[in-house]
């Protein structure tokens, strides 16, 4: 049998590793459906575009690995763009294969009216599609076959190379199920990376209280980071995305940066070490937080850190194992002074949880934090919404691991967190989903694609009659409450509507709640209704911690 150019691209991503693909089967796309290639990307079935893309996400999040979405033409490729967005400024591996209208109804640059059909698909992606390292954005649309399997190899590429991001390619339908007969071969490219790494040695020689600023960018560094920490006597700040980088060190920091006493230590540091993070405005509230003298970065794109704060020495470079292996070859080899204790972590990971725990503001989140932390197992899986509950999880829960938890603070898109815990569950892995009222209504009908798939999701539910982020914010500017209350449904019964394993908890009982949905098969859906104040870490609180 002859394979059609779909065909070819699932074999392609098969070579790549990539186990699962999410979209919609269109008019447009079905060459995808009705490829036989063995061994070939599971298909999952979502039930909007938006969430393939965040299923694909969470893939991505939660492996390292390339996350695929398929979508079909026009209003398809459209309905992805939010999801896409909190992808690509989360810097996520991600792909989007969308088909186009058929090439050869269309003529070159004018509009026929053929369904489905956009002059220029590829140009919705191009704004926030990664570049690549020739400066070519990485949204592009084929005219050929094979362009669009070379299109596919320099993405899955470019895709892979630090820093990450999303791409889009569209190929038109004609194309997408026509015959194809070419070289497939996966090309891999000898690295020849060299760096000088003496700047920072002899930064590092000359200060005395060095700490570390870790960001998604370096799990790959994950012990690399714990083990120089230890021989450092360095802090570990880690971002929203670098949750669990270097957890097994005694230096880990297990407080957000937003805190009076993250953000002393930090102050009082003599060399800051940023690593694998873009330094952006809601880890370090829009650039407010007071940084020593020194800051030294090593990043895939330290430019855009150098945009954010004043950088000493920079390097750009993967944060990988052998990275750490040659920094460490030549601080030996430098005889790298002995540092002595000046953090006192331990003591303020434990006092400043404790004053969190009994203010007003905190003692509910805390509560809350506490209580996924005892319920939730290490080797499960975190997603989180853009919510009140989401926040407390975001900036306080324990780092016990990298890539545990998934958080769109990156673009901030609402609704995340149901259709991406498709992607984080799709391996059987138990998925922990955190979302409000208000942001679950987004992708609802993804509840079905859980039980669909007897995927192992439990769902805690916040329900504080709308959006209650929203009602702080407009409390904080003395404005009136507009907009944000909202009708919902009986929880309980859509739970049971869609065959879900539904339970009321509270506060007290919910880390035995948690560890008591963990065993039952299938999605299950704990509701809260626990009055939560937001944490320091979302910006009308910001300014509290310059005052107290």
């Amino acid at each position: 049998m002859t394979e059609t150019v779909a065909d070819a691209i699932l074999r392609i991503l098969t070579t790549h590793g990539v186990r699962y693909a999410f979209g919609i089967p269109g008019v447009h796309n079905l060459a995808f459906w009705k490829s036989q290639i063995a061994g070939a990307p599971q298909i999952i079935n979502v039930r909007h575009e938006q969430s393939a893309v965040y299923a694909a996400d969470g893939v991505a999040r939660a492996t390292g690995g390339i996350g695929i979405a398929l979508t079909t033409t026009g209003p398809g490729a459209a309905n992805t763009l939010g999801a896409f967005g909190e992808a690509s400024i989360s810097r996520s591996p991600l792909l989007v294969i969308s088909s186009e209208a058929p090439i050869a109804n269309r003529s070159k640059g004018f509009y026929r009216g053929y369904l489905h059909e956009m002059t220029d698909q590829a140009s919705l992606f191009a704004p926030l599609a990664k570049v690549s390292e020739s400066g070519a954005s990485l949204a592009k649309s084929a005219s050929t076959a094979r362009e669009a399997i070379d299109f596919l190899k320099e993405m899955l590429g470019e895709l892979t190379k630090a820093p990450p991001g999303a791409s889009y390619l569209g190929i038109p339908s004609d194309i997408l199920s026509a015959p194809f007969e070419g070289n497939l071969d996966r090309e891999i490219l000898p690295s020849t990376e060299s760096l000088d790494l003496s700047g920072l040695v002899e930064l590092i020689n000359d200060s005395k209280r060095i700490i570390f600023w870790a960001g998604g960018g370096a799990t790959q560094v994950d012990s690399e980071i714990a083990e120089l920490s230890e021989l450092l006597k360095a802090p570990i700040i880690t971002t929203f995305a670098g949750r669990g980088i270097g957890s097994s060190s005694r230096y880990s920091l297990e407080i957000p940066v937003h805190e009076n006493e993250a953000g002393e230590l930090l102050a009082s540091a003599d060399l800051l070490i940023i690593m694998g993070s873009q330094f952006d405005g809601m880890n370090t509230k829009n650039w407010s937080l007071k940084l020593p003298p020194r800051v030294a970065v090593i990043d895939a794109d330290p430019q855009l850190i150098e945009r954010n704060a004043p950088v000493n020495l920079a390097i750009k470079a993967e944060l990988k194992p052998s990275l750490f292996e040659s920094l460490s070859s030549l601080m030996l080899l430098e005889k790298i002074h002995e540092k002595q204790e000046w953090s006192g972590v331990a003591s303020i990971n434990k006092k400043a949880r404790v004053r969190i725990s009994t203010t007003v503001e905190g003692k509910s989140g805390m509560a809350l934090v506490e209580a996924i932390d005892k319920g939730w197992p290490v080797e499960g899986r975190i997603v989180l919404d853009m919510c009140i509950a989401g926040y407390w999880s975001g900036g306080y829960l324990r780092g016990k691991r990298v890539r545990r938890i998934a958080y769109p603070v990156g673009w901030g898109t609402l609704g995340f967190a149901l259709p991406t815990s498709v992607g984080t569950a799709i391996d059987g892995t138990p998925t922990l989903v955190i979302a409000g009222d208000g942001g679950i209504a987004f992708a609802i009908a993804e509840l079905a694609t859980l039980v669909q798939q007897s995927l192992p999701v439990t769902i805690l539910l916040h329900d504080d009659g709308g959006y209650g982020m929203l009602r702080y914010d407009q409390k904080v500017m003395k404005a009136p409450e507009r907009g944000v209350d909202l009708v919902n449904p009986d929880w309980g019964l859509l739970a049971q509507s869609y065959g879900i394993a539904f339970k009321e908890t509270n506060l007290i009982s919910l880390a035995d709640d948690l560890s008591e949905a963990r065993k039952l098969q299938g999605p299950k859906l704990l509701l809260l209704r626990e009055a939560l104040t937001p944490p320091r870490t979302t910006s009308p609180r910001w300014r509290e911690s310059e005052s107290n």
